[in-house]
């Protein structure tokens, strides 16, 4: 008969990881079916981030704090303004005539889709699939799966507009009850963990805060660069597409092909030569070079300190949950749990195995 004494050890420990996986499973069950609060959350969270040492300026010349919260709130949402109002006739213009440059592009989805289907036939041919006689086929109408993939998460264009609504509020909030907030939150952890957990925070919020920003300036380096070839290639909506190239650019990995669909697919309706799709294939590819090999390690800096396999890992995960915003925020908030183990002393080697050295 086995000793009980030999087997507790061995059972407690298989119940303790059984019970974590079970645990893990809930809370990814939780974050997917309330993924557009969990999203709203988190990127309130981060752009809390980025506008507190503006508020912290105010407070420093005697701005009560409420009053600097809600300066800040404002001045960024007239920078959107100011951005969305300069590219305003380009948005217009190119909305209108959306379909037109859409069409090339859909017929050689559609022609790819053809040379996909007779793929499959042949294939068929040498493994033919079983069927049940006698069962009907019913074929449904899907919407874009494009559409579907970048709305994954929120659900359609109506919440996702709702959803930022609720953006400048809750900035407002977490920053005008900062202080109160930070206090309630420390209190939650035992009084010997309270100095990890406040180092943990900081740690978070100056990553957030050099993520983005530095993020924001290679972004805006990247569209100085890219948008003047644009337009001496006389490529329409330049002034649009050169910064949305570059935004796109910044997403790693996927970069590269993200950044040349909107440019290229204005091409296609326009030109007939293959020069200018030469020169915007090779200018994005270039930039996007120098963005991830100079300019983000320089403005950047070394917070973000993820391998790559990390980075891809969490790239299809968060991709895989929540679509295209997950793809946005896959970096940002893998490099906030990896803050989180390497100020934990038991989560430390998990650090070390997400780290870059």
């Amino acid at each position: 008969m086995p000793d009980a004494r030999l087997e507790s050890p061995s059972v407690a420990r298989a119940a303790s990881i059984s019970l974590r996986i079970i645990a893990a499973a809930i809370i990814i069950a939780c974050i997917n079916y309330a993924s557009s609060v969990v999203i709203t959350l988190i990127f309130s969270i981060f752009i809390a981030f980025v506008l507190e040492p503006g508020v912290r300026w105010l407070e420093r010349i005697r701005v009560p704090r409420w009053l600097g919260s809600l300066i800040m709130v404002v001045a960024a949402l007239g920078l959107v303004y100011l951005v969305i109002y300069a590219l305003y006739n380009q948005l217009i213009a190119f909305a209108h005539d959306f379909p037109t440059y859409a069409e090339p592009l859909k017929r050689l989805l559609q022609s790819f889709e053809r040379f996909v289907g007779r793929l499959q036939q042949s294939t068929s041919t040498i493994m033919p699939a079983a069927q049940q006689p006698g069962l009907p086929t019913i074929r449904l109408q899907q919407e874009s799966p494009w559409a579907h993939y970048l709305l994954r998460g929120i659900g359609s264009i109506y919440s996702f507009a709702v959803t930022v609504m609720f953006i400048p509020f809750l900035v407002f909030f977490m920053l005008a009850g900062k202080d109160q907030i930070w206090a309630s939150s420390l209190n939650l952890f035992p009084r010997e963990h309270r100095y990890h957990a406040e180092t943990v925070i900081h740690s978070i919020g100056h990553m957030v805060r050099e993520y983005v920003l530095g993020n924001i300036l290679v972004a805006l380096i990247s569209a100085a660069l890219i948008t003047p070839i644009f337009g001496l290639i006389h490529l329409r909506y330049a002034l649009l597409m050169g910064p949305l190239a570059a935004l796109l650019s910044l997403i790693p990995y996927l970069g590269v092909a993200l950044g040349l669909v909107p440019p290229l697919m204005i091409a296609l309706g326009q030109y007939s030569a293959i020069t200018p799709f030469v020169v915007i294939g090779v200018t994005v590819t270039v930039v996007h070079f120098l963005a991830i090999n100079v300019f983000t390690p320089k403005l950047v800096g070394h917070r973000v300190k993820l391998n790559a396999l990390t980075v891809t890992i969490s790239m299809m995960f968060w991709a895989w949950l929540w679509g295209g915003f997950g793809l946005i925020l896959a970096v940002p908030i893998t490099a906030a749990v990896k803050a989180v183990c390497d100020n934990v002393e038991r989560l430390k080697p998990w650090g070390a195995w997400m780290g870059d050295r």
